[in-house]
């Protein structure tokens, strides 16, 4: 790969790249994020996205001097959804909320936004994919995904990715008008 690819990882068609501050990629995300299927297990469906809000809010966050990095997914080169991972001591806050507070947490969020390719493997592969980066690019020992507790789907393809129910965080995810409960679910990597 080209080093100004933007390429973080790949595992054959499977490629994971920065998001851009680009037209395309913000169109991408605001028809994934309007999407009632995706939204009603990520962001919610009172809180759809347009191209113009989907660039405000993830260039704020994602982008060269955000604490957050997010990738687009692709599939044979078509762009299928996202993903972003932090270093829970650049949030420290929610870090000593849930008591991520060691050098080498880092967190993961992310959805699929094809609603045509669930249930294919394809968010198991992502987040294989996103380990495999986060502990050898970046020393990571201990890896965290939040899923609410009612998105079976979601935690069904992070447990065949190794990670395993840790516990319940209540009253911290305000989704459609109300507070959710979230499984936190950890995976953990020897030390090199």
């Amino acid at each position: 790969m080209a080093p100004d690819s933007g390429t973080v990882a790949t595992d054959g068609e499977l490629v994971l790249r920065r998001l851009r501050d680009d037209p395309e990629d913000y169109a991408s995300m605001g028809r994934w994020l309007s999407d009632e299927r995706v939204l009603e297990f990520y962001g919610g469906r009172d809180a759809p996205l347009d191209p113009t809000r989907a660039a405000a809010d993830y260039l704020e966050t994602t982008g060269p001097d955000g604490p957050t990095f997010g990738c687009v997914i692709e599939l044979d080169g078509r762009p299928i959804g996202y993903v972003q991972f932090y270093r829970w001591l650049d949030h420290p806050e929610d870090a000593a909320r849930i008591g991520m507070t060691e050098p080498g947490a880092y967190g993961i969020d992310l959805f699929i936004g094809e609603p045509e390719l669930w249930g294919r493997g394809l968010g198991t592969r992502t987040v294989e994919l996103v380990v495999r980066h986060l502990v050898e690019e970046r020393a990571a020992m201990l890896m965290t995904l939040d899923p609410l507790t009612t998105n079976a789907r979601a935690i069904r393809a992070y447990e065949k990715a190794g990670f395993r129910k840790d516990r319940i965080v209540t009253d911290t995810q305000l989704h459609e008008g109300e507070h959710r409960d979230l499984w936190l679910m950890v995976r953990t990597e020897p030390r090199r």
